[in-house]
């Protein structure tokens, strides 16, 4: 229960969790599973591409520094169709790039976090997204 006596709802998304690093997909990738989350997961910006289109998620988790295409060339490639439409994108990366940051925006990165989140961190604050998704506009 809230605070205020109201219980907040878990949402469930369909989330893509593109991340080079093996075990820290599998990691991030099985929690949110756990969280009842239907999870697609891509090792390279190639993969992570192919998953958007075959599978429109409402969330992807995109890491920025990815083998085949990086995780700005392939939002380029998305956002000029409609597998972008409605997309809510946060970037994972380690360097904090100012230039790479503000490139991303400009393509719809909704957030940047950082690698070190733990798992039940980086499900509390999906949750935190998909809720501010979902709220009606003030």
């Amino acid at each position: 229960m809230h605070a205020s006596g109201h219980e907040i709802r878990h949402i469930r998304a369909t989330i893509l969790v593109a991340e080079s690093d093996r075990d820290l997909r599998t990691v991030h990738a099985t929690r949110l599973r756990s969280a009842g989350h239907v999870v697609w997961e891509a090792p390279d910006g190639g993969e992570a591409l192919r998953l958007i289109r075959a599978h429109s998620p409402e969330l992807v988790l995109l890491d920025v520094w990815m083998p085949v295409m990086n995780g700005l060339e392939v939002l380029e490639c998305v956002r000029g169709s409609t597998a972008g439409v409605g997309l809510k994108v946060v970037a994972f990366s380690q360097h904090d790039d100012a230039d790479v940051q503000l490139e991303g925006f400009a393509l719809g990165v909704g957030e940047y976090w950082t690698n070190d989140l733990s798992p039940d961190e980086l499900c509390d604050r999906v949750q935190q997204l998909l809720r501010l998704a979902e709220a009606p506009p003030w």
